[in-house]
């Protein structure tokens, strides 16, 4: 968000529908930003004033989570903020409900609906707040991300191609589980395993849906083989995040060390840099002692 946007009705909103979900233990969704617009000031929160109905608030935090999800969030706000531009206006809450109403998704619609609300009618008030026109049509929403990717759910199973998920089970049966002696060992496995994923993608031209699907189902089976045989390891999936999170902190002990001591900055970059190279030698070495493993490997 940039300097201008920080301030008004649109980061308001924002921030009363994070502080709701994270109030109810949810991750903020389309609804919970609909809850935000209500409890603003001005031409949008009036439109969604229930008057004898339920309160926004009361119905969305009675009902189901449903799709609370960053992704679509993250859309509603893309469109809004494209909305205003397109209008050489900072975006405000009336921008964020136009976004809202026009994605449509259920949890959206059934939050209007319950407390009793039009939702053509409240667009039609937050399009006379803008000063559109009443016809304005359905503002365009920009392209989701590929299932699978960010917090949008992988394609079921079921929807993969065949071709390229006979080959990854056929290589969830043959990992080299044996191989795995030291604590990265799992995290190596995974990342391999991953880039297989990608790149059989890649060779059979799948769209990223099926890309980004195949990868998350994999590497799921994957982290299962690997608990289920070598639990003294510690999980596949915690060893990742482990070496991240250290990684991330020899990144900020890094960088507190450069600020205070100035030629030390001539070296910035040099630490990730040793480590990457690192990180790919080790795979290189990995992927050597296990080539075996994968012989006879079906081709697509």
């Amino acid at each position: 968000m940039s300097d201008a946007e920080s301030t008004g009705s649109y980061p308001d909103a924002l921030r009363y529908g994070f502080r709701f979900a994270h109030e109810l233990g949810r991750r903020c969704g389309p609804a919970h930003l609909l809850v935000g617009i209500a409890a603003g000031r001005g031409p949008a929160a009036r439109a969604l004033d229930p008057g004898q109905g339920r309160h926004l608030r009361e119905v969305v935090a009675a009902s189901d989570p449903g799709d609370a999800a960053g992704y679509l969030r993250m859309q509603a706000q893309q469109a809004a903020r494209s909305l205003a531009r397109s209008r050489d206006e900072q975006p405000g809450a009336e921008h964020l409900l136009i976004a809202l109403i026009d994605q449509g998704t259920p949890a959206v619609t059934d939050a209007l609906t319950a407390a009793a609300l039009e939702p053509a009618l409240v667009r039609r008030a937050a399009i006379t707040a803008i000063g559109a026109p009443a016809d304005l049509p359905p503002i365009p929403l920009p392209a989701l991300p590929p299932a699978g990717a960010m917090d949008r759910p992988p394609l079921p199973a079921d929807e993969l191609d065949s071709r390229a998920w006979e080959i990854l089970r056929w290589r969830q049966d043959r990992l080299p589980l044996g191989r795995l002696r030291t604590r990265s060992g799992p995290e190596t496995l995974l990342r391999l395993e991953r880039e297989a994923a990608a790149h059989l993608a890649e060779r059979l031209r799948l769209d990223d849906d099926q890309r980004y699907s195949l990868i998350s189902h994999h590497s799921r089976l994957v982290a299962q083989r690997v608990d289920q045989d070598r639990p003294g390891l510690g999980t596949a999936r915690q060893r990742g995040q482990s070496a991240q999170r250290e990684r991330a902190q020899r990144h900020m002990r890094a960088m507190k060390r450069r600020q205070r001591h100035p030629v030390l900055r001539i070296t910035t970059g040099w630490g990730t840099w040793f480590g990457n190279r690192w990180t790919s030698i080790s795979d290189h070495w990995f992927r050597l002692r296990t080539m075996r493993t994968y012989r006879g490997a079906p081709q697509p």
